[in-house]
């Protein structure tokens, strides 16, 4: 694999020491002279047409600078940002205007001298509704006479021929033959499943400041996982020109997928525009669960087709995404059959609109969803069988790079062949995987008088990626990672670089910083050949100097490369790289869990959780372990607990951690995790992105160790003691209805 000097240690991240001592600013900390604070009237109700908003009472509270509703929106946009092009459609739909469509929507926004007194008045705006039925389960939104969320949509045909409503978007793909392979198949499985939504419940709520200065140029300072992302969704949205936006990125408090703009950093332009003065919107941990962007719900029925001996001929799916009122989840379908070698596949899958909030996306986005109803039927076909589901795996496999490799690294540390298990426990094992995004990225490296080198980027650090490129450079240019410094811009003083998501940042900048600290290298290895009187070939890097191979005694320090570069014509010694997006490779997670079940009480504890992950390369071990055991925590807390709950109303009843329950230090049993390299042909030294990765499996893994340990297989997502324990005492599978 190679020999390294920092990639693959555990050196601290960069932001370590601002995060433990306080030093490190978020965007709640913020304060700017003559500062208005926002608050917004949202809606008690998940449907309802809006008769009259009255802000006269609203207005006589101290402090009151203005109130923004849709109708004085659409009015004044265009006199207020001075432009002609169609800015009140621009601002459409921002509030809501004849009607309300999920509990919690924005209404109207306040903006006053404190946060005390924004409060005060957006309490006192009344706002005379119509309520209206309500639909939050898309299984229910398809049917004919449910409400529509959208009054111009139109039914479609699903393939049985019947009506489908309240569908926004649909996506239909087949390989092979379906229907021979079915036929083909000696025993033929079907099975539905439900996957409730859930929020990222990141620490840090959504949190945003802007500023407009004379010239009209606004600069947004927020918690988000893609600064230049802000950038242009504030240009799109408000119809701003680019050039005039300024968006700073803060120390970020988690996001997991749904900090990429336009929940609150909008409003918060919108407020300093009506006022010039800068203004704050922070959320609150309700309006954060009421009206932010959790991940997608997801009904799904699968069919798939088996021979006697386990070999897979065909599968097939019909998946009902639950978007809210936006959505974005058909691409994830596929993901039931990428793992292995199916030559029939098919799937047809609708985006629902419900009376719930847009979906955005959550690590892995749609894939755990997915992946809990066809790694989870795996297993109980497996049982079916009298297969184990090791062995059914392995038939099964792609022989694809690491696949094979890290499923038996989890077989042999669990010593899953011999495996013991007391009464009401169970095992379960399955299998994850992505292939992170490969997006656009530059990058600058110089290097300073004393030999030490800075690295400009545009990244938004979110889970150590700051650390990873900065071991990456220091390994180009073999110095110790203590030598390099990042240098973290904005998008009026960094390269462009990708959002935090997708696993993308350290494959992406990675790449840019590796070229960038290759063209450094180069341009050293060159002025450093002119001043020893040497070839460049026969020059070597290492220890913080230059040196002729055979005479190691004629060399120069960085530090006097450096100085003299900035005696030179050529002056400063910057390298410059660039990225535009080569593919990766897809890597295999693997996930074995065991539980207990209290057959009275229904509740699950997680006695062990081994894990490996294929990384292509590892960067920084202690990150790598900490992002495969974050990911595996989180997905076995949407098996085990997290679900968000809506009356019949449509009104959300947990809105709060207390009723939103996410798992503590007593829920976690020690993280075993193993890391596999097989190098990606086109990432910074091999490296994958992984921060998608751990998500996608323990969901599925959770509820198969359940059905091994119950008898019992769970159609329904989260498995909470409730469910559990009415499956085991009317003896149905575990599922709502």
């Amino acid at each position: 694999m190679g020999s390294f000097k920092v990639l693959g240690s555990r050196v601290p991240r960069t932001d370590a020491y601002d995060k433990v001592t306080g030093r490190a600013l978020y965007t709640a900390d913020l304060v700017l002279p003559g500062m208005i604070y926002g608050a917004f009237v949202r809606s008690p109700y998940a449907h309802a047409r809006i008769k009259k908003i009255d802000v006269s009472e609203a207005m006589k509270v101290p402090g009151v600078v203005t109130i923004i509703t849709q109708e004085n929106l659409s009015r004044d946009y265009a006199l207020v940002i001075e432009e002609e092009v169609h800015a009140a459609q621009q601002v459409r739909g921002l509030l809501a205007g004849e009607k309300v469509r999920y509990h919690g929507e924005k209404v109207a926004l306040v903006g006053a001298e404190t946060l005390e007194a924004a409060k005060e008045a957006a309490a006192l705006v009344k706002v005379d509704y119509e309520p209206l039925p309500a639909v939050t389960d898309p299984r229910e939104a398809v049917k004919e006479g449910a409400p529509l969320v959208w009054d111009d949509s139109q039914p479609v045909t699903a393939p049985d021929g019947s009506l489908l409503y309240n569908v926004v978007a649909e996506d239909h793909r087949s390989e092979g033959d379906v229907d021979q392979g079915f036929a083909e198949s000696d025993l033929v499985y079907e099975n539905e499943y439900y996957v409730h939504r859930v929020h990222q419940t990141y620490i840090e709520p959504q949190a945003a400041v802007a500023a407009v200065d004379e010239r009209g140029r606004v600069t947004v300072w927020s918690s988000t996982q893609g600064h230049f992302v802000v950038r242009s969704n504030v240009a799109r949205s408000l119809g701003i020109p680019l050039s005039r936006i300024r968006s700073i990125g803060m120390t970020v408090g988690g996001g997991f997928g749904a900090k990429f703009g336009g929940v609150v950093d909008l409003y918060a332009v919108l407020l300093a525009l009506f006022t010039k003065r800068p203004a704050k919107i922070v959320y609150t941990r309700e309006e954060d669960l009421l009206d932010a962007r959790p991940a997608p719900g997801l009904y799904i029925r699968i069919k798939t087709g088996v021979k006697k001996d386990g070999t897979i001929l065909a599968r097939s799916a019909f998946a009902l995404w639950n978007v809210g009122v936006g959505g974005g989840a058909l691409w994830a379908t596929g993901a039931f059959t990428r793992l292995y070698n199916i030559p029939h596949t098919k799937w047809d899958a609708y985006e629902i609109a419900t009376n719930t909030p847009p979906m955005g996306a959550y690590r892995a986005p749609g894939y755990p969803q997915v992946l809990f109803a066809g790694e989870t039927q795996l297993n109980q076909i497996a049982a079916d069988l009298g297969m184990d589901p090791v062995e059914l795996r392995r038939k099964n496999l792609k022989a694809e790079p690491g696949f094979f490799e890290t499923l038996e690294k989890v077989v042999e540390k669990v010593g899953w062949f011999q495996r013991e298990k007391g009464e009401w426990e169970g095992w379960g094992i399955a299998l994850g995987h992505w292939r992170n995004a490969s997006s656009p990225a530059g990058c600058i490296v110089s290097l300073d008088e004393d030999g030490t080198a800075k690295v400009y980027t545009g990244l938004m650090d979110l889970t150590g990626t700051e650390t990873a490129v900065a071991e990456i450079v220091a390994e180009t240019l073999q110095i110790p990672y203590e030598d390099v410094t990042i240098v973290r811009g904005d998008t009026d003083s960094a390269p462009f670089s990708p959002p935090s998501g997708g696993s993308t940042v350290t494959f992406s900048v990675g790449n840019a910083a590796w070229r960038a600290a290759q063209d450094l290298r180069q341009q050293m290895i060159q002025l450093a050949a002119g001043q020893l009187n040497a070839l460049p070939d026969e020059l070597v890097v290492a220890d913080r100097k230059i040196a002729v191979k055979n005479d190691p005694e004629r060399s120069l320090s960085f530090a006097e490369i450096a100085q003299t570069a900035l005696r030179s014509p050529s002056g400063p010694l910057i390298g410059k790289g660039s990225f535009g997006g080569d593919p990766s490779d897809t890597n295999i997670f693997v996930q074995a869990v065991k539980v207990k079940v209290d057959p009275e009480t229904g509740k699950t504890r997680l006695l062990r959780c081994v894990q490996a992950l294929d990384v292509g390369r590892v960067i920084n071990r202690t990150q790598c372990e900490g992002q495969a055991e974050g990911g595996a925590l989180q997905s076995a807390s949407w098996a085990l607990m997290e679900e968000m709950q809506y009356d019949e109303q449509g009104r959300m009843i947990n809105p709060n951690l207390a009723d939103y329950r996410i798992p503590t230090a007593f829920d976690v049993p020690d993280m075993e995790t193993i890391l596999t390299e097989f190098p990606s042909r086109h990432g910074p030294y091999g490296a994958k992105g992984i921060g998608e990765p751990p998500i996608t499996a323990a969901l599925a893994a959770v509820a198969s160790a359940i059905g091994d340990a119950t008898g019992y297989w769970a159609l329904e997502a989260p498995v909470t003691p409730e469910r559990l324990a009415l499956a085991l005492a009317t003896r149905q599978p575990v599922r709502a209805r």
